[in-house]
């Protein structure tokens, strides 16, 4: 997910296009990252130390980390913690950026340092964001004060990456009164609270969804498509209620309804999340407590 974020926090930077963008993602499903840029990259050693260290290499049948441990430059624990780290999806990232020609590592750690200050990301949160913990980037990108709509929206973006696809990018969440769509399926909950949920997106957006829950290829968006975005969402909702229940909160399911080409009009605001999975945008849509009607 890291590698998302951040690939999109360049591309808003003008330091690479989206075309780039797409093409490091495609060499970095076949990369292997190297020990020397791991160790850079995370600020164990200098450029002109992994230089070195690579220099002897050419010379001596050794490997990277046990000539650094002799060197003195990284300790017996450094160069474990970086094998450790050699299946890191933004590790992969980073050497798929260098090895494209785009970026180079002191732009990229020039662009981290800005990532982290634009955003108020300490270092223990960036780390946690590198290691993909969803929870990180909840906390941190999803700014929503009010703890039902918070608690509802986590949940789904846990369960996408669970059953869907693991790197989603998701967008500023914003608050709205109507909203316009061409395909929506949804669910409510009825008790203490009257809880709407709908997933919104064009026909390519919902077979992201529906593709990889039902396990089938779909050609064409048709009841057997909202029938499976449907049943993720009755999932997701399942949980929900759950939680709520816990917390002394009693919500019962109604049945998944879908609708096409409609406009969605609400008595109040409701709350929409857009998340991209493959570049194509899905809108989590989650209405408390509204009147909600369609024309």
């Amino acid at each position: 997910m890291f590698s998302h974020f951040f690939g999109n926090y360049l591309i808003r930077n003008n330091l690479i296009t989206k075309q780039q963008f797409h093409e490091i993602l495609l060499i970095q499903k076949t990369t292997r990252v190297k020990l020397g840029l791991m160790a850079v990259a995370s600020r164990l050693l200098t450029v002109e130390q992994a230089d070195q260290i690579n220099q002897i290499q050419a010379t001596k049948d050794k490997r990277f980390g046990d000539i650094a441990v002799e060197k003195g430059y990284l300790t017996n624990e450094q160069v474990d913690f970086l094998l450790s780290q050699q299946g890191s999806p933004f590790m992969a990232f980073t050497q798929a950026s260098i090895e494209s020609g785009f970026l180079t590592l002191q732009k990229i750690n020039e662009m981290m340092t800005a990532f982290q200050n634009e955003f108020s990301i300490t270092d223990d949160v960036l780390t946690a964001m590198k290691d993909g913990s969803t929870d990180a980037f909840t906390k941190h990108f999803l700014r929503i004060n009010e703890p039902l709509f918070y608690e509802h929206f986590s949940l789904f973006l846990r369960n996408i990456i669970r059953f869907i696809q693991r790197d989603i990018y998701f967008d500023t969440v914003y608050s709205a009164d109507s909203y316009a769509f061409d395909y929506l399926a949804s669910q409510e909950l009825q008790g203490n609270h009257r809880i709407f949920v709908g997933f919104s997106g064009n026909d390519e957006a919902l077979f992201e969804i529906a593709n990889p829950y039902a396990d089938e290829i779909f050609s064409e968006v048709d009841e057997d498509v909202f029938d499976a975005i449907c049943e993720f969402i009755n999932c997701v909702n399942g949980l929900y209620a759950r939680q709520l229940y816990d917390e002394s909160i009693e919500e019962d399911m109604l049945p998944p309804v879908s609708y096409q080409n409609q406009t969605m009009i609400a008595s109040g605001n409701f709350y929409v999340l857009p998340v991209y999975i493959n570049d194509n945008k899905v809108d989590i849509i989650i209405a408390i407590d509204q009147n909600i009607s369609f024309r």
